[in-house]
């Protein structure tokens, strides 16, 4: 009796198990009905508080697993909506917090020729800046936004800019011989530069790449280390550097 009662709960106890994994390989793939329900009420908070003088209506939504996000088409009603020309756009909501991570509408209304011009810019002073710093730095890339109508077409970069979104700033500096330690000393040297300077920036990217005979065309070579942080977001130390293994 006692064996049997033993086997029982045993079946039971796999059962169970078998359901949290299947459970949980479907919610991967699939998300779950409270996840959407709160991803979809974010998004409808989201647009009501951003683009009041839009009237939008949100299309079902799916779980893209690769991204763990749901993602919305959102068309936008009026006059042309009845003759099947309304605009749509593209959102994004992920998150254990949901949180809208791609506006379409945003996107749609960049002014993408300014931007170009203006990350050139930022990007040409903070690479000088850097290298007197840290003689290792070979190039950087600054990502910025910029809306329509937002600044002048002629507006000039400088780091007092009103921009709604900080910069994002990637970094690549010659390895040679670097350690860990050094790597995080040389994000110590660009994160003083970037305060010192009053830069707006969210989130920044260093490479130390090898730069040897076998660098190729683009003479780059290849990522040996990796250090990231964003801004407030405490010092690098070497145990933060991850080493890339080729």
């Amino acid at each position: 009796m006692k064996k049997r009662k033993r086997k029982k709960g045993m079946y039971i106890a796999l059962l169970v198990l078998l359901a949290l994994l299947i459970g949980s390989l479907y919610n991967s793939l699939n998300g779950n009905p409270l996840s959407k329900w709160l991803a979809e009420r974010e998004l409808q908070h989201f647009l009501a508080e951003r683009y009041p003088e839009k009237r939008l209506r949100i299309e079902n939504g799916f779980y893209n697993f690769k991204f763990k996000n749901y993602e919305y088409r959102v068309k936008e009603i009026g006059a042309d909506a009845d003759k099947g020309e309304a605009t749509e756009y593209e959102f994004s909501v992920g998150g254990w917090i949901p949180k809208v991570k791609v506006d379409g509408i945003r996107s749609a209304n960049l002014d993408m020729p300014l931007m170009e011009r203006l990350s050139g810019e930022a990007a040409a002073e903070l690479r000088a800046a850097f290298a007197r710093q840290v003689p290792a730095v070979r190039e950087v890339t600054v990502q910025l936004e910029v809306v329509k109508g937002q600044l002048a077409e002629n507006a000039a970069w400088t780091p007092s800019l009103k921009l709604d979104e900080p910069l994002y700033i990637h970094v690549v500096t010659d390895a040679a011989d670097a350690s860990k330690q050094q790597v995080a000393e040389a994000a110590a040297e660009i994160t003083a530069v970037l305060d010192a300077g009053g830069y707006d920036y969210g989130h920044v990217t260093i490479n130390a790449n090898v730069m040897d005979d076998k660098a190729g065309k683009d003479g780059y070579g290849y990522v040996k280390y990796v250090a990231r942080f964003d801004k407030g977001g405490g010092k690098v130390s070497a145990g933060d550097v991850e080493e890339v293994t080729k």
